[in-house]
């Protein structure tokens, strides 16, 4: 059994999440631990968070902007390279909140390199491109893959409910699509032909819209490879043996996931909305799509852990090309360096492998 402490990913390691492993995969499983104790560090963020989202969002499911965007610490593209990759800020839309970050490795060589959509996360509502979160984990990647990272900026729920974050994000990517098909500057060292989906949280939710409709869209010349998603935000009417076991998870509680989707989906539905709900009543068929191989990472703590292990299970089932990484954290945990850092990773590898 793994350590109380440890952070490694380990493949195939869900134990009691109950996933059976794909045919291609070891059929034995290693239970990863639920902590009972988080480093310090973490700690004192969960409790700045508790108390600052009492003032952020608002029992009639609105949210205090002002305050949202003054705690969002960010971090400004910068077009000399920081920690050995360039970054730029770029409109792919008519709104303000319609932008991609680009990013670039400041030698990337001579050959095309690949690209990475990024989205997100935040519950839909909160953070950006822009936050400092996303600002390094996206030029991990870029460095780390030797990759152009385009980091999706949408505009956000309650002012922008269902379907705007989905629709902003398959906007960014017919954008990319056609400085492709033009030869923009902006794309010119990019390889069209290796493309990636990569989302945390409500990002990993975006990015499997986006794959669903990449796939069954007429994208030329990206074709899309891969898909990551870190612990993907998904949800549902019923409540989870995790939901039912841990409703007070730190960072992300039963209560703020509740809130988060009635903030987002449509008013009067409920979470078995396909949004929340992909393989609930009323979702769509995925069974006879082309899907590329997919990575989802599965914290052993993190309040959604049972509806991330029945996504995969649904599309294995499906007899889709599912990997799992499963590890002790809870959700959002990576904003922590040395999770962030295991966490990019395996997500680059993840592409290493898949691009070649």
């Amino acid at each position: 059994m793994a350590s109380q402490n440890s952070r490694r990913y380990k493949a195939e390691s869900l134990g009691r999440l109950r996933l059976r492993p794909s045919s291609d995969q070891e059929s034995e499983e290693e239970e990863v631990p639920v902590r009972s104790s988080f480093p310090l560090p973490w700690r004192i963020v969960c409790a700045l968070y508790s108390v600052a989202r009492g003032f952020l969002y608002r029992k009639n499911h609105t949210i205090n902007r002002t305050l949202s965007n003054f705690v969002d610490i960010t971090a400004k593209a910068s077009s000399k390279p920081v920690d050995g990759v360039y970054s730029e800020d770029v409109s792919y839309g008519e709104h303000a909140e319609q932008y991609a970050r680009v990013f670039r490795p400041a030698n990337p060589g001579t050959e095309k390199i690949p690209v990475v959509f990024f989205f997100h996360g935040g519950g839909f509502a909160i953070l950006c491109a822009a936050s400092k979160t996303y600002d390094r984990m996206c030029r991990l990647v870029a460095k780390g893959a030797q990759a152009m990272v385009v980091s999706v900026n949408y505009r956000r729920a309650p002012e922008h409910r269902y379907p705007t974050a989905y629709d902003d994000c398959f906007e960014a990517i017919r954008w990319a699509q056609a400085e492709c098909q033009s030869g923009g500057e902006l794309f010119a060292a990019a390889d069209a032909t290796r493309v990636f989906f990569v989302g945390d949280s409500a990002g990993g939710n975006i990015a499997h819209f986006m794959m669903a409709r990449a796939v069954q869209s007429d994208v030329s010349p990206l074709e899309l490879k891969g898909v990551v998603q870190l612990h993907p935000f998904f949800g549902g009417v019923e409540r989870s043996p995790a939901e039912l076991r841990m409703p007070d998870a730190l960072f992300l509680s039963l209560e703020f996931t509740d809130w988060f989707w009635a903030a987002f989906l449509p008013p009067g539905a409920d979470r078995d909305h396909p949004a929340c709900n992909v393989f609930g009543p009323g979702a769509e068929d995925l069974s006879g799509l082309a899907l590329p191989p997919i990575l989802v990472t599965i914290g052993s703590n993190d309040i959604l852990q049972d509806w991330q292990a029945r996504y995969v299970q649904k599309l294995r089932d499906m007899g889709k090309n599912v990997t799992t990484r499963c590890s002790d954290v809870c959700h959002a945990e990576y904003i922590l360096d040395d999770v962030m850092q295991a966490l990019m990773d395996e997500s680059v590898r993840f592409i290493q492998s898949s691009a070649s």
